[in-house]
């Protein structure tokens, strides 16, 4: 199949997600992307356990299968001249280069974007870090959970009241970064073709985390008043808002114009507050927000989910069940648009990844690739940019390769 990105040769040399899942995205819609890895430790997703893959004999680590799909491996020491002269030959044939390596080490790596752009013009590099590209913290070590979620405001903000912050879950904004990266780069891609020269794009977790905060900082911004954790029962619209069911399951509301849906809402749970002083106006819901609350948690005890939801549809409510990651595994709608997707795996029957969220038309991605082992493709790739075996084993022997 003929995706839009076949015959766009990238280069990645990045760690953990951030920066693999820009470069997955890309293969992903078609690229053929080598990721360069260290010849002794390799990307260091590879060794994670998490608390669902407690065991760390098991021969397979959902995090690096996931972003790391559709690729080819080089192992490569670039600390080593013979290595950094095998990348540059590399890369001076690539279309794309992707890196999350802090600054100061792809200075050191001599795979700066000067370096590289003097060599290949066409080249576009794209860059990612903790903190962004100036600034005296350009250089500062970074997770998403601590550029994007904690210092971005997010975590404070979503925080309950007198409660400690709400910890995010693995990867949940290097993910955003990634596609948001692949996007800039297929700009970038598509400026070249009238430009004939590349560039270099930037993006950075506490951009991105921002970004994500936008709406809440521009309102600080314009109106002097930063928005602060709240309580359920001090929203200004308790139909923005989570209620328990009778059978303890969750369901969210998310009715942002009060007043249009007023009527519906109460006609699905309860006709009388239409006659209700205290809740006839968005004002006056707000100003009686904790008293409309419990009157709407009272009135979402009396059924159970299953009751609830065609009620919800009948009556046109904008609301969402709080799945679990199981419930959402046996989503019909998730298997509908094709959320989930095969991969070809010689054991494990029945492998499926999540898929990158961009489709282009009516396009069924392919079959995904198996994360490549360390150095998989190694002679492969060098065969392919010009090296002899007998230069090849050289590098090996020297270390320069794995």
């Amino acid at each position: 199949m003929d995706r839009p990105l076949s015959g766009v040769k990238v280069v990645e040399l990045a760690m953990w997600v951030a920066g693999p899942s820009t470069a997955v995205v890309l293969a992903d819609w078609g690229a053929d992307v080598i990721k360069l890895e260290d010849p002794k430790t390799g990307d260091p997703t590879r060794g994670f356990v998490t608390r669902s893959v407690a065991d760390s004999n098991v021969n397979i680590r959902p995090a690096f299968e996931l972003d790391n799909r559709n690729k080819r491996s080089v192992a490569v020491d670039l600390r080593s001249g013979g290595g950094q002269a095998f990348a540059h030959k590399l890369i001076e044939r690539a279309d794309v280069f992707i890196t999350s390596l802090r600054l100061e080490a792809i200075a050191r790596m001599n795979l700066d974007y000067a370096t590289l752009s003097a060599r290949n013009p066409r080249l576009i590099y794209a860059s990612l870090n903790g903190y962004g590209h100036r600034g005296p913290d350009k250089d500062r070590p970074a997770y998403d959970y601590a550029a994007a979620w904690a210092r971005s405001g997010l975590m404070a903000t979503i925080a309950q009241p007198g409660q400690p912050p709400p910890a995010q879950r693995p990867a949940m904004i290097d993910h955003p970064v990634g596609a948001s990266l692949a996007g800039a780069i297929s700009a970038a891609l598509f400026a070249r073709e009238r430009t004939g020269r590349g560039r270099e794009v930037r993006i950075s977790l506490f951009a991105m985390g921002l970004w994500m905060n936008a709406t809440d900082l521009t309102g600080a911004m314009l109106t002097g008043n930063a928005p602060v954790a709240e309580d359920r029962s001090e929203r200004i619209n308790p139909m923005w808002s989570s209620y328990k069911c009778r059978d303890g399951k969750w369901v969210y509301f998310v009715m942002i114009q009060s007043d249009r849906f007023w009527p519906d809402f109460c006609a699905a749970l309860n006709p009388a507050w239409r006659d209700d002083q205290r809740f006839t106006s968005a004002g006056s819901r707000a100003k009686n927000c904790a008293a409309l609350t419990a009157e709407i948690d009272a009135a979402l005890a009396q059924r159970g989910f299953a009751e609830w939801a065609p009620i919800f549809d009948r009556h046109h409510l904008i609301w969402a069940p709080v799945q679990t990651d199981a419930e959402v595994l046996n989503d019909p709608q998730a298997e509908a648009i094709g959320a989930f997707a095969p991969v070809d795996h010689p054991t494990l029957k029945n492998m499926r990844l999540v898929n990158s969220p961009v489709e282009f038309g009516d396009d069924q991605p392919p079959t995904h690739r198996l994360a490549p082992e360390l150095g998989q493709h190694t002679e492969e790739v060098a065969l392919e940019i010009g090296y002899t075996w007998e230069e090849i084993t050289r590098l090996k022997e020297s270390g320069a390769l794995g």
